[in-house]
């Protein structure tokens, strides 16, 4: 005898009914679908992105992101090798890379519909055309060891060409080219002594090579700074203002101070490469790092410089900044030029002074 019950009318009504609900059941997973994000930062602020930015986005989005760390040259190069497909859907980089990389036409808009916080960062920190926004901006100064200057019997640094100085023989540290803060010397150094970076680098260069004396090593990222200064490697270099709090922060006798010639400001982008996946979700990481909230922890955190001027810092986490005067009256890097003359430059910067 079957046991197999007969299909009624009704029957055939409340199988309906299952078979609608399971249906909901299965298509619910995927409206909540879990989206991810591969992302490339910089190593002077990934830790601080790790724990609170992160975390945040999981919290606020339900979406997981994994990060990496390259120097903005590499950034770059990724992003040009990627263009027709892109793995990476943000990323971040030094003002020039960006620009460049805007040129070469590797990046989306920003939708000011998702990105909201776009409306409270400076015309002067975001990209006109919509392509990126300043994420950060910070002065670059003299950071020095402070017990080790005192030691040497050494005044404290206070002149940018402090740099050359006899009393810093092999003490010194400057930057790669890769590192975008090699060009900013190079110009810097060029530009004091009178010279037109427009025009030519002839002076920055054959001053430079003057320093080769002082200079102990070259660094890579600007990571690598602190651990410089922890191992008594160094005594001086020409690097942004939070290489000496993130030192200092460590327990090091590290200090800043700024050059009576003044500052050179530096601003750092972000900027979603154009057609990458998940885009949506890209632009809503976009407008959290651009938050007010995000900002003041990664000021406190990494001492990095807000740019969002609904940022409220406390007043201790403020004193790690320069002052407003010194921050208006910054000179500017001429990112024009390195893009211009990066290939030629890189290859010179190699040949006369880091071999």
């Amino acid at each position: 005898m079957s046991m197999t019950p007969a299909i009624t009318r009704r029957g055939l009504g409340k199988m309906a009914v299952g078979a609608a609900a399971a249906s909901a059941l299965c298509a619910s997973p995927a409206i909540a679908q879990t989206k991810r994000l591969a992302v490339v930062v910089s190593a002077v602020y990934k830790r601080s992105f790790d724990r609170f930015v992160i975390p945040k986005m999981k919290e606020l989005h339900n979406i997981e992101i994994s990060s990496s760390a390259l120097l903005s040259a590499e950034t770059l190069a990724r992003s040009i090798a990627q263009k027709a497909s892109p793995q990476v859907n943000l990323v971040s980089l030094d003002q020039g890379p960006w620009l460049q990389g805007k040129e070469l036409d590797l990046w989306t808009n920003l939708d000011p519909k998702i990105v909201p916080n776009l409306a409270d960062i400076p015309a002067a920190y975001r990209d006109a055309d919509g392509m990126g926004s300043a994420v950060f901006s910070n002065l670059t100064v003299m950071v020095y060891d402070a017990e080790a200057v005192k030691a040497a019997g050494l005044p404290t640094p206070d002149s940018f060409f402090d740099l050359w100085a006899p009393g810093y023989k092999n003490r010194v540290s400057i930057p790669q080219f890769t590192n975008t803060y090699a060009f900013a010397t190079l110009a810097r150094t060029t530009s004091l002594l009178g010279g037109d970076p427009a025009v030519t680098m002839d002076p920055g260069f054959a001053k430079i090579r003057e320093m080769k004396p002082n200079i102990r090593t070259f660094m890579g990222p600007l990571g690598q700074v602190i651990q410089l200064f922890q191992q008594k490697e160094i005594w001086l270099c020409f690097v942004p203002q939070f290489s000496a709090v993130q030192a200092a922060a460590a327990g090091l006798p590290i200090r800043w101070a700024l050059p009576k010639e003044g500052a050179v400001a530096t601003a750092h982008y972000i900027a979603i490469p154009k057609g990458a996946p998940n885009p949506e979700e890209a632009q809503k990481l976009a407008n959290f790092m651009l938050s007010p909230e995000s900002q003041a922890f990664l000021a406190e955190d990494a001492s990095m410089g807000a740019v969002n001027t609904k940022t409220r810092l406390s007043p201790a986490v403020a004193t790690n900044f320069p002052p407003t005067e010194a921050v208006v009256n910054a000179a500017h890097v001429p990112w024009a030029i390195y893009n211009r003359d990066r290939v030629t430059l890189s290859e010179r910067w190699q040949r006369e002074i880091q071999q």
